[in-house]
């Protein structure tokens, strides 16, 4: 004679691993509700920082601009002179005429307003040079 509560008894063996498939589920939609990825970028940059919080579109073109003067136009190592055919490219291709500048905080100011006026050569009407949020201490 058995004590104690009575093991249920499953009709189909197949229901004991029911609740696990359940959990397994609610666990890869909670991941996949809660989680983004999101893109790197191809060099290291470092960008000034500022108390900006404008939402930006990640379908536009983007202009990067390492410490070393380095640059990447839409993941392409481009060279000075080939920027505005660059960005030429990355406007027709998306079909809109903003453009994100992400340079490194250690690059002179002109060299920026040099290249943004590259951009805007080939066919920028709308121009954001991108930071990051400051941390308030």
């Amino acid at each position: 004679m058995a004590f104690g509560k009575p093991r249920r008894r499953y009709v189909d063996e197949d229901q004991r691993i029911l609740p696990l498939i359940n959990v397994v589920f609610l666990l890869l939609i909670f991941f996949m509700v809660a989680g983004q990825l999101s893109k790197t970028d191809p060099i290291s940059i470092d960008p000034p920082q500022s108390d900006s919080d404008t939402e930006l579109s990640d379908r536009v073109t983007q202009v990067l601009i390492a410490a070393d003067g380095h640059l990447v136009v839409d993941d392409a190592d481009v060279t000075e002179p080939a920027i505005a055919a660059a960005v030429r490219a990355g406007i027709e291709r998306l079909k809109r005429t903003e453009v994100h500048i992400k340079a490194d905080g250690t690059v002179d100011a002109a060299e920026v307003i040099r290249i943004m006026q590259q951009v805007k050569d080939g066919g920028a009407l709308t121009i954001k040079l991108l930071t990051t949020r400051r941390k308030n201490p």
